[in-house]
């Protein structure tokens, strides 16, 4: 796995619940950052939850829209625990909600990097709801909903 996650969604320190935070126990520090693609909300009773559709821009001319999240030095953070928690499994990337896969992500200030994301697997369901200005935190205050908490 890289050195570097981004995170996008409710693994944001913001957005995140208690049970969720306690995923994130040794992750190094993280510093606002943007990837491009397009980012969506789900809505399940437990709240809502993103997903993002990263756009490769080489095989499609697409750049995608600036998702703004955070990017974290790896650490000590279980990555497995948060696999798990994604729906996501290392043997088959293709058969779970998400996949695991690097993505350039460009800090505030800094250059770009590669970081570990977890991007949607599947095309986008009518009822999803987009999130133009591709921050779902933002979208939270917004629009007043509840994340998904664990």
């Amino acid at each position: 796995m890289g050195s570097h996650l981004f995170f996008y969604g409710v693994l944001l320190g913001e957005v995140a619940s208690a049970r969720i935070g306690a995923l994130l126990a040794g992750l190094g520090p993280g510093r606002p950052a943007v990837a491009r693609g397009t980012l969506y909300a789900v809505q399940i009773p437990r709240g809502w939850y993103p997903v993002l559709l990263a756009c490769d821009g080489a095989s499609t001319g697409e750049a995608g829209q600036p998702v703004r999240g955070m990017v974290h030095e790896a650490g000590s953070v279980d990555i497995a625990a948060l696999d798990r928690f994604e729906g996501f499994d290392p043997a088959d990337a293709r058969a779970g909600e998400y996949r695991r896969a690097p993505i350039s992500v460009t800090p505030d200030g800094d250059p770009p990097l590669m970081a570990q994301a977890y991007l949607y697997n599947h095309a986008p369901a009518p009822a999803f709801e987009r999130i133009p200005h591709g921050d779902f935190a933002r979208w939270l205050r917004e629009t007043g909903r509840q994340p998904f908490a664990g």
